[in-house]
């Protein structure tokens, strides 16, 4: 598995690192395979991913198969070694919206670097996400989002989706974040099914759009950015 890239062109150059954390909390996402990325002896492997990162852009993003508030404290204390030893000044991890609250506490270790959340929303259709089981109530609205993240991921492509839906999600990211992704759905061994159809009219009708887009990062393929 391939865990660190750089992305040199689009609307977020940075370095990128794919870690592996204690374990998703939350692991009931019915799309979602991915917290099976995780090990007894993380920074083992951690350790190592991050020697590779340079500061080239001066910008870190940091994801993993959960939280960035489920790493290890070995790897959290390495990679504040990283971000003083190579200037960085940008942060960018990933928390489910169950960390919310904690999310500030988790940014002050940083100081003085600027550190900014993304959360795997997927969607703004309240029924879509509560069947898909992301953890994010009905009654939280896209401001309640914004309050907490910079960013967001988007899913297209899955059964009972529409491209209305995703317009509609497009036009939220657009208006209340400094940055998203849209993600077409990989299938993977859960039992959720790809909507081809769905996905070859996103593609004809809004990539184009997306690709004009200042603030979108569009991933046709799940490993676009070049780890996974």
């Amino acid at each position: 598995m391939i865990r660190y890239s750089q992305i040199n062109n689009g609307p977020l150059k940075r370095e990128l690192v794919l870690l592996i954390g204690k374990g998703c909390a939350w692991k009931r996402c019915t799309f979602c395979d991915y917290h099976r990325d995780q090990s007894d002896n993380p920074f083992a492997i951690n350790k190592e991913v991050l020697s590779n990162v340079r500061g080239t852009y001066k910008r870190l993003d940091v994801i993993n198969s959960g939280s960035c508030l489920e790493l290890d404290d070995k790897t959290i204390h390495y990679l504040k070694e990283i971000v003083t030893e190579y200037d960085i000044t940008e942060l960018w991890f990933e928390a489910h919206w169950i960390y919310r609250e904690a999310l500030s506490v988790f940014r002050e270790q940083f100081f003085p670097a600027s550190v900014h959340f993304r959360c795997g929303v997927e969607t703004f259709n309240e029924k879509l996400r509560l069947s898909w089981n992301k953890g994010i109530p009905s009654s939280v609205s896209k401001e309640d989002i914004a309050k907490y993240y910079d960013g967001i991921c988007l899913l297209v492509g899955l059964e009972n989706q529409s491209l209305s839906d995703i317009k509609r999600d497009i036009e939220i990211a657009e208006n209340l974040f400094s940055y998203y992704s849209v993600n077409v759905f990989t299938p993977n061994s859960t039992k959720t099914k790809l909507n081809q159809s769905l996905i070859e009219s996103f593609i004809n009708d809004l990539v184009p759009m997306l690709k004009a887009s200042k603030k979108c990062e569009l991933l046709l393929n799940n490993v676009d950015l070049g780890v996974g």
